[in-house]
């Protein structure tokens, strides 16, 4: 089954004690909305699917529903978003390169500190996927629409509050938006509910599946964009990164578009120092795109042209609809989530 979501983003002002102390700041100001498309990987009956065998019996076994991000969040969504957070920028959520790199990215920023816009080089960017953020960029931007703070949500950003963690009891109590771990992007990218029958399910190898195709279990030129098309030549395209929806002809079973090549994609999973990134890139070959590869490699702040992110959330309530999460708890932190979600078909 097939769902999709449309999160719409609404943040209401308000402030709360948690031990009697602590009081949420004031966000004050017109809150924008911010649409994602998401897809439904369910776990019918509060049942896991089996882990992927294939990868040691380690991978993808998810136990609930939740909503991943059809698609890699956009350059054109990264800019809206910082012109919302960064007009004074503190926190380096934009990246000179993002507007240099031609072939890569075009988003511009003009002013000064303290009034920094930001724009498109052209429409043509707006679908394709962001890049040259790192991963408390991403975290940030989770905490934006879970709260509209960018400090506060289900990262606690704070120097030396665990801002590498999700908060999990958080997490599963009121839902929020997070990056998906390594379960929960494994599943959404490369099991099949219906692989050897209908519900019998199984693990393909590549996340180009598809709908009534058996792509996922070899890798063609045509399913995705890896092996430098672009500097080949192959597609003639002028960018050498791909529209988001490009290749939503090979998504996975689920239905999610593009976790094979066009950009990495940081997940939420710690990797001692470094941090693991999975789906490969336009650079890679078709054995980097695979999944039993994974890139471990990454330390939190690297910022590189072929490295994005997609988002994830838990299923969504009838709108409009509140409700609370509780981040920060390590510093006594309780604020007010107002959220609206609707469920569409796709």
């Amino acid at each position: 089954m097939k769902t999709s979501n449309r999160i719409t983003k609404s943040v209401f002002v308000g402030a709360a004690a948690l031990a009697a102390v602590a009081v949420v700041p004031a966000l004050t100001g017109a809150v924008p909305t911010m649409d994602i498309e998401t897809v439904l990987i369910e776990a019918p009956g509060g049942i896991a699917n089996a882990p992927d065998s294939a990868t040691g019996s380690v991978h993808g076994s998810v136990g609930y529903d939740y909503y991943i991000g059809k698609y890699e969040v956009t350059q054109g969504q990264w800019k809206d978003f910082l012109n919302e957070v960064a007009k004074t920028d503190s926190h380096g959520l934009y990246n000179d390169f993002m507007g240099i790199s031609a072939s890569y990215s075009g988003i511009t920023r003009s002013g000064v500190s303290g009034s920094y816009s930001y724009s498109l080089v052209n429409e043509d960017y707006a679908r394709r996927p962001v890049i040259f953020v790192n991963l408390l960029d991403a975290k940030r931007f989770c905490n934006w629409l879970t709260t509209g703070n960018t400090e506060l949500g289900l990262y606690d950003m704070g120097v030396g509050h665990g801002n590498d963690e999700r908060d999990t009891a958080a997490w599963s109590a009121n839902g929020g938006v997070v990056l998906p771990d390594e379960n929960e992007w494994y599943k959404a990218a490369y099991y099949d509910p219906n692989k050897g029958g209908s519900g019998v399910g199984g693990y393909h190898e590549y996340s180009t599946t598809g709908s009534g195709n058996t792509a996922g279990d070899t890798m063609d030129p045509g399913y995705a964009n890896y092996n430098d098309l672009y500097l080949h030549g192959a597609e003639g395209w002028t960018y050498r990164l791909s529209p988001v929806e490009f290749y939503k002809d090979y998504a996975s079973a689920y239905g999610v578009v593009d976790m094979t090549g066009n950009v990495s994609e940081w997940i939420d999973i710690p990797n001692g120092s470094t941090r693991v990134v999975r789906g490969g890139s336009c650079g890679n070959t078709d054995t980097g795109l695979a999944a039993g590869f994974s890139w471990p490699h990454f330390t939190p702040g690297d910022e590189l042209g072929d490295l994005g992110f997609r988002v994830a959330s838990l299923a969504p309530i009838p709108e409009p609809s509140t409700y609370g999460v509780i981040g920060g708890a390590l510093v006594g932190l309780l604020y007010l989530l107002g959220r609206k979600r609707r469920a569409v078909a796709p």
